[in-house]
């Protein structure tokens, strides 16, 4: 397993965002947490090369967003990067709505590694921690 180097968020609720935030900052101070507010910006911010120091990176993802929402952006992540880059990011689909639908949907996704029921929390945050980083 590796070890977590980033977090990225990406989620269009300002809250929910600063929330999540405190959460990983209460577990690591020192991880670097970036936050994009729709898929087109999380796409950009990768392709700007925003992980590629920061590789392994969990990124936690939203569902219903504006502009490109979470399917999308695993749409647009699927084609725009390579395998090994792929590989090194733990994507973690949030689910709010009918959540067996969206979360079967999602974790037949390939580069869906996890899913997880919002609201978030520190430990929840934790849990995702130990289970896919060392």
């Amino acid at each position: 397993m590796q070890k977590l180097k980033s977090v990225l968020l990406v989620d269009d609720d300002e809250t929910t965002n600063f929330l999540n935030k405190f959460f990983v900052r209460q577990l690591d101070n020192d991880l670097p947490v970036n936050v994009a507010n729709n898929g087109k910006e999380a796409i950009d911010f990768i392709e700007k090369g925003g992980l590629e120091g920061n590789t392994p990176c969990l990124l936690i993802l939203d569902t219903n967003m504006p502009v490109m929402n979470g399917w999308e952006f695993l749409d647009a992540f699927e084609k725009k990067f390579n395998e090994d880059f792929k590989k090194k990011v733990v994507v973690v689909m949030l689910t709010a709505l009918d959540v067996e639908h969206t979360t079967q949907m999602a974790l037949a996704n390939p580069n869906v590694t996890d899913t997880a029921q919002k609201p978030l929390s520190d430990l929840k945050f934790r849990v995702l921690i130990n289970k896919h980083f060392s």
